[in-house]
């Protein structure tokens, strides 16, 4: 049996600007980094007699004969991009929903494509490992979706992202042990009670983009990138300095609001006001818009209030992780 094991990740600032219709014209950037909420994908190849020699098991179950027949559309297209032959038996597991705004799409695909070269005896290097997952799902299932999500799934931990053209270059934030831990003690998420996919909620806003309407507001965002990392490297007090990070997160989530019809909602700024209300230094909508996690940035003492007013249900802490997606073998 074989076991994927996938970061899901939270993005701070530069989200938007990870798209080839931005960043092939405009230098762009996102800064984020994965968290200990996971997508785990097991594999347990077949006998050639099994009676059905495909098994996938995710919020639906399919049991067929050929890989055409296979509805998830990654899984199909994955199987058949690499050759692969043999019955298997294919099984998700997920820690948080989908849909959310955690980049699970992108964790589940590169998670699944590297799980098969592993099975296959290959170790993809995380750039060739995030360039294939690009590739299946911007080329081959043509989905309109950045590159951020599966660089994050592919490397882990926290960094700074620039895009330019075809290259890609990658700026691990140099943190100290203190001010990590004054970041991860800060972070909760608040479930808004809703999902969608990012490809739904995505629509308005590349009209915007490449039309140029969003210009100013992308170009800004991309400087926040650079700011946000210099308040988490800088000198000095932590809780200022993550203080002064929440604020600027604050900024941030006015901003993205302009970028496309559906990235808020009513209920969605109800709860972000109440956020703030309850003591948070600032926060945003995780993902594409309209639905998912809020991730607030509100110091420790702070969180039961969350947990009180929001339902303890709904009231998720979570760390940032070094690592990006790993597979396991159990013999």
């Amino acid at each position: 049996m074989w076991i994927s094991k996938t970061p899901l990740r939270a993005s701070f600032f530069g989200g938007g600007t990870d798209y080839p219709s931005y960043f092939r014209s405009s230098p762009g950037a996102v800064l984020g980094g994965t968290i200990d909420k996971y997508i785990y994908i097991q594999a347990l190849p077949l006998s050639p007699i099994a009676e059905q020699r495909f098994r996938v098991t995710y919020r639906t179950t399919e049991s067929v004969q050929r890989i055409e027949d296979i509805q998830h559309p990654v899984i199909r297209e994955s199987l058949k991009l690499y050759g692969w032959e043999c019955p298997l038996n294919i099984a998700t597991m997920s820690d948080l929903p989908g849909n959310t705004g955690l980049g699970s799409s992108s964790a589940f695909t590169v998670g699944f494509i590297n799980l098969l070269h592993r099975m296959r005896g290959i170790q993809l290097t995380r750039y060739e490992l995030a360039r294939q997952a690009i590739r299946m799902e911007q080329d081959i299932l043509q989905e309109n979706v950045g590159v951020q999500d599966q660089i994050h799934a592919a490397f882990g931990g926290l960094s700074r992202y620039e895009f330019s053209g075809e290259t890609i270059a990658i700026e691990p934030l140099t943190l100290t042990t203190s001010r990590l831990a004054t970041l991860n003690a800060s972070l909760l998420l608040v479930y808004t009670g809703a999902q969608r996919r990012a490809v739904d909620a995505l629509e308005s806003q590349h009209r915007r983009t490449v039309s140029g309407d969003n210009a100013a507001y992308l170009a800004e965002m991309y400087e926040m990138t650079r700011t946000g990392t210099r308040l988490l490297e800088e000198a000095g007090d932590d809780r200022a300095s993550i203080a002064r990070f929440g604020h600027l997160l604050d900024e941030g989530w006015r901003l993205k609001r302009n970028l496309g019809e559906g990235v808020t909602s009513p209920t969605i700024d109800g709860l972000y006001r109440r956020g703030k209300e309850l003591g948070a230094h600032g926060g945003k909508l995780l993902g594409a818009g309209g639905a998912g996690f809020i991730l607030f940035i509100v110091e420790p003492d702070r969180h039961p209030l969350f947990v009180e007013h929001f339902g303890a249900g709904n009231v998720i802490p979570i760390s940032l992780t070094d690592g990006g997606s790993t597979v396991s073998n159990f013999d």
